[in-house]
């Protein structure tokens, strides 16, 4: 990893998925009708970070991937081919790089300008990927699904409490914790699951976030309070960095249809009209559990 990323080390200690995500949103970003990659126009300043550090070495080495990305669709499915070795780790990020894949496939049958190299490019990177996500099924079902997803849930909330979120807002820091839990064990459970054998899962994961949700903000559970104490921090522990790389992972949420995601990851000035203005840690717990889990997976 590069010099960029090693210094935002501990930016990806508290948000570990933003790799993940960062993999299927520069797949999403490969054009072959158009021969070029977009590099995420409507991204923040956070994508173009992000895309420095992965996949640039040194002045050298940056140069040489500025070229190759210059050159086209080769050389974004070359570094696509790469950064999927070693920064997607988890089920989600590879069946949704698989997606996109098919899809270039598909507009590829469109577009006579190509070489037939890109589309064995193409073909290569659906092996590849076809093997990834034939290994994740396999570990699937040699291990026993609801165990792993018990486990990663006691590694997150436990990751929580231990303060490693501390440095966000109190929604942020349930919210960061949900995410984590969607990209790993816990959320390949739930998406691999029938809705009867999740509930007690997810019933459980409410409970236990309201509870530190609680805990942190030194009420009870059922306590309203006005719902700006969930999304405030204060200057001495506030991090820009951290604040970015959370409002970048819950960039899928608006205002309408997930506004206490929304809230949590943006922090807005003007509070969605959907949202509540008194808020207990029950009712917030639950709403981000249900967006999170019912409303990304959309």
């Amino acid at each position: 990893m590069s010099a960029a990323i090693g210094k935002d080390s501990a930016l990806l200690e508290v948000l570990g998925t933003l790799p993940e995500k960062f993999v299927v949103d520069f797949a999403n970003g490969i054009d072959v009708s158009r021969d070029h990659i977009a590099v995420q126009r409507q991204r923040t300043g956070m994508f173009d970070r992000l895309c420095d550090g992965f996949t640039g070495k040194g002045q050298r080495r940056q140069i040489e991937v500025n070229a190759s990305l210059a050159d086209g669709v080769a050389g974004s499915l070359s570094w696509l081919t790469e950064l999927t070795g070693s920064l997607a780790k988890s089920n989600l990020a590879i069946s949704r790089v698989k997606q996109r894949v098919v899809m270039l496939q598909g507009t590829l049958t469109e577009v006579a300008v190509h070489a037939g190299n890109t589309r064995e490019q193409l073909q290569q990177l659906e092996q590849h990927l076809n093997r990834r996500a034939d290994g994740f099924e396999h570990e699937l079902v040699r291990i026993d699904m609801v165990q792993r997803a018990g486990i990663h849930l006691d590694l997150v909330l436990s990751k929580w409490q231990s303060g490693v979120f501390a440095h966000l807002p109190l929604a942020g820091r349930c919210y960061a914790a949900l995410e984590e839990l969607r990209w790993g064990a816990f959320g390949d459970f739930y998406r691999n699951t029938a809705a009867v054998q999740r509930s007690s899962h997810l019933e459980l994961l409410r409970h236990r976030a309201l509870g530190q949700l609680a805990a942190d903000a030194r009420v009870a559970g059922s306590d309203r309070i006005d719902t700006t104490g969930w999304l405030s921090t204060t200057e001495s522990v506030r991090s820009a960095d951290l604040e970015e790389g959370l409002a970048y992972l819950g960039d899928w949420a608006t205002a309408e249809r997930a506004p206490f995601v929304f809230a949590a990851a943006n922090v807005p000035y003007d509070l969605p009209m959907l949202l509540p203005r008194r808020c207990s840690a029950e009712r917030l717990a639950g709403a981000l559990v249900a967006e999170v889990f019912d409303g990304a997976e959309a």
